[in-house]
């Protein structure tokens, strides 16, 4: 059903769980898996800064995860790019890039303001992205 699977992962324990449903569709289908990661910057005066201060960890974790789908025999490559703004915009020029059939993203939550004024991720992502989207949701 699907040739390629993007999972937009950020590195966390959530996006564990993306990649894991990323790992049972492409084992049913033989596909692709394009793991993408997005390091989000913000500009300054002190030029640009991830916002993340863990970054070189986060970009550490989805390299782990790439190389745990390679060792289960599914043919997975990594994706990485940085971007001043939202990470959505570039997932799904990523996945137009690999040409994706299905985007596999988290449904992240900034709190009630913000995803009332701004939307969550997986909403901005459906928006955006070519292709179908698998938006979910974290674990509590």
């Amino acid at each position: 059903m699907f040739t390629t699977i993007l999972v937009a992962s950020d590195g966390s324990d959530t996006a564990d769980q993306l990649v894991a449903v990323a790992r049972s569709l492409a084992t049913q289908d033989r596909s692709r898996v394009v793991v993408a990661h997005v390091n989000e910057l913000m500009v300054g005066r002190g030029g640009a800064q991830s916002v993340h201060p863990n970054e070189d960890l986060l970009q550490r974790k989805v390299r782990l995860q790439v190389a745990d789908l390679k060792a289960a025999g599914l043919d997975a490559e990594i994706h990485m790019q940085s971007t001043i703004g939202t990470a959505a915009k570039s997932i799904a020029e990523m996945a137009r890039e690999c040409h994706a059939d299905l985007i596999v993203a988290g449904a992240s939550r900034h709190g009630p303001i913000a995803d009332f004024v701004f939307g969550t991720a997986g909403q901005r992502m459906i928006r955006l992205a070519p292709c179908p989207v698998l938006v979910i949701p974290p674990h509590n």
